[in-house]
């Protein structure tokens, strides 16, 4: 599921953005949540640090000796260059300044109901198709691909175990591999694994360890 924060300093005028955006994520069955509606710039932090966040909407304009959006971008892009930027500015002339900052969106406020379907919809599109960011386990839910750690083949349905947990789903380890990004291969008949999370890998017991006691099988024929 797709993450977005809300970053302002005027919390009373960016909840109308956020019941927005919310009731365009419904109508539009846009697998995301907001997560987090503030106007610490610490926790923002923290949270893009982290990876904890797809989508940041962020006010040019701070106040209370806070940095200024654009400039704050800046910082954070500075350790995370994955997430995607959106500006809210009463202004039009912020606009070129934030450029420097890989911007997704830059609204102007206020913004209405047509400004935020079309912005819904434009984050629905680019997710739907990127699927280096997310794997569709089916036509409803999704997951994030650095999430995953192995697929293992099931009776009749795929195990997907994953940083957070294990997901089922009915489709098959075949089929899963057809729609996987590159970073995906198959170590065994039963089990692809994430290239990504390989720790370190045993010719000997034919095994990878993925950390935390996680270990997965491998063929003969395996070589990343």
């Amino acid at each position: 599921m797709l993450k977005i924060a809300l970053c302002d300093d005027n919390l009373d005028s960016i909840q109308l953005v956020k019941k927005l955006i919310e009731s365009q994520l419904i109508e539009q069955n846009v697998n995301a949540e907001i997560s987090i509606v503030t106007d610490d710039q610490e926790k923002i932090e923290e949270l893009i640090k982290n990876k904890k966040i797809d989508i940041l909407i962020l006010d040019v304009e701070f106040k209370n000796n806070a940095l200024n959006g654009i400039e704050f971008a800046k910082k954070l892009r500075k350790f995370n260059k994955e997430f995607y930027l959106i500006f809210l500015s009463a202004h039009q002339r912020f606009l070129y300044p934030a450029l420097v900052t890989k911007i997704f969106d830059y609204l102007i406020k206020p913004v209405n109901i047509d400004t935020i379907s079309d912005l819904v919809s434009r984050i629905k599109e680019e997710f739907s198709d990127d699927n280096s960011i997310f794997i569709k386990i089916n036509k409803w839910y999704s997951i994030k691909s650095d999430e995953i750690i192995y697929m293992e083949k099931s009776i009749n349905k795929t195990n997907i175990i994953t940083t957070k947990g294990v997901v089922s789903c009915t489709k098959t380890l075949e089929k899963m591999q057809e729609s996987l990004p590159k970073n995906f291969i198959r170590c065994h008949r039963s089990f692809i694994v994430n290239k990504n999370k390989i720790i370190s890998i045993d010719k000997k017991k034919k095994q990878l360890y993925l950390g935390n006691d996680i270990y997965c099988p491998i063929n003969d024929k395996f070589n990343i």
